[in-house]
């Protein structure tokens, strides 16, 4: 008695599509034509064929396949059903599971910027470049994959709104497999409060997508921040326009100089002159400088409150001894209280999801106003360049001293 078709094909032998069972062929939604050039109207043929779902056997999850085949448990069948007359069709999982990104048939928008990072990534110098490759540390297929010198990057085209959980779950993901992450999206800056807590690049909104594929310089509305230096005193920009010092907190100035968030495009233009960028700075930064310099090291995400901005790496330092954060916290998009990175249902089941953060305790907060500032020393705790001083005339960043008392504290509990 031959075995059903989902016992005899080993899903790691294919990628992470829907595996259609009547043509004995992997289709991928996310690929021109389904993956399949030679086989014009597969998509046709797919919606066409009903029913499907479990009474229909004919759509596999090979995605799901896979995970359970990795981790050496018994084979299932996981049947979908193609939903087609849903503003953005996906492929939905009979077992009640949340459809998978890699089975959304893209938009003609987001594939234009996926081939335009492609592209910009190859002509800055990555070593290789690859579109939807698995990554089998993030079990995610990003948009593209650019290798550099010194890093990989993670780009992700963001086409459409999204759960700001799931969004989270795949920077997560990523960012533990080592990639550094970077999202693009088409949406106008006021609709993408669910990208703020990752590092996020947002283009014009335009119905054209060939506005993406040869515009000479395609503007960054949102997500890049630059800075001044600046005598204390300067509005605030990241403190509701308030002149209080960015160091002491304070209403009385310091009487020294501080980098200030700035929207003066003249900070941009009077940024050093890079002699071998393949795509210079323009009036205003543009998604293909921008692409280069994450991809080189030139800009790191920093988190401050609830929002995540690439900002230069040459003041990085500058910034975070002055104003607290790290690259870590920037980078593993921290949910909001109450709030958990959801993960794919499928994952959660087997116990493969990538684990939230511990939750902490109470922080320890401390009464700095009356504490000295100095020159910029090596913080005794990080070992970064602090200006404050601690209780013992140390230097140290005040986030660090909460840190490590809420340790302490914690240590004692135990």
């Amino acid at each position: 008695m031959n075995r059903p078709i989902w016992e005899r094909i080993d899903p790691r032998q294919h990628a992470d599509g829907v595996y259609y069972v009547p043509a004995a062929i992997e289709v991928q939604p996310r690929l021109p034509h389904w993956g399949h050039p030679e086989r014009p109207g597969v998509r046709e043929l797919v919606d066409g064929d009903r029913p499907h779902g479990i009474g229909g056997k004919k759509l596999l999850c090979l995605l799901c396949m896979r995970i359970r085949a990795e981790q050496n448990l018994p084979v299932e069948p996981v049947w979908l059903t193609f939903i087609s007359n849903h503003p953005r069709p996906h492929f939905r999982h009979e077992d009640g599971r949340s459809p998978h990104i890699e089975h959304q048939p893209e938009t003609d928008i987001h594939k234009a910027i996926k081939e335009r990072e492609a592209r910009t990534f190859e002509a800055a110098g990555a070593i290789s470049v690859e579109v939807e490759a698995w990554r089998p540390r993030a079990r995610r297929r990003p948009d593209v994959t650019a290798v550099g010198p010194a890093l990989t990057v993670a780009a992700e085209a963001q086409h459409s709104a999204a759960d700001i959980r799931k969004i989270q779950a795949r920077q997560r993901a990523l960012r533990a497999a080592g990639d550094r992450v970077v999202w693009t999206t088409d949406l106008p800056a006021a609709d993408i409060d669910f990208m703020h807590l990752v590092p996020h690049l947002a283009v014009p909104t335009v119905k054209d997508y060939r506005f993406y594929l040869h515009e000479p310089q395609v503007t960054i509305s949102a997500g890049v921040t630059l800075f001044e230096h600046q005598r204390c005193g300067w509005t605030d920009l990241w403190n509701g326009n308030s002149t209080r010092c960015p160091v002491t907190r304070r209403v009385t100035s310091c009487g020294g100089w501080h980098l200030y968030p700035s929207l003066n495009r003249t900070a941009y233009q009077r940024r050093p002159i890079d002699p071998g960028a393949r795509f210079p700075y323009g009036p205003r930064p543009h998604l293909d400088h921008m692409l280069e310099g994450i991809l080189h090291g030139k800009w790191l995400p920093y988190r401050r409150s609830n929002r995540v901005t690439w900002i230069p790496s040459d003041v990085y330092d500058a910034v975070e001894a002055e104003r607290g954060g790290d690259l870590t916290r920037a980078e593993t998009a921290p949910t909001r209280a109450g709030s958990q990175a959801a993960a794919r249902a499928c994952e959660e089941r087997l116990g493969l999801a990538v684990p939230a953060p511990r939750r902490p305790g109470p922080v320890t907060s401390l009464n700095w106003s009356k504490n000295a500032a100095g020159d910029p020393r090596a913080c005794w705790i990080c070992r970064k360049p602090a200006l404050m001083r601690d209780d013992a005339g140390r230097p140290c960043h005040k986030v660090c001293a909460e840190s490590q008392l809420t340790h302490d504290s914690e240590g004692d509990r135990a």
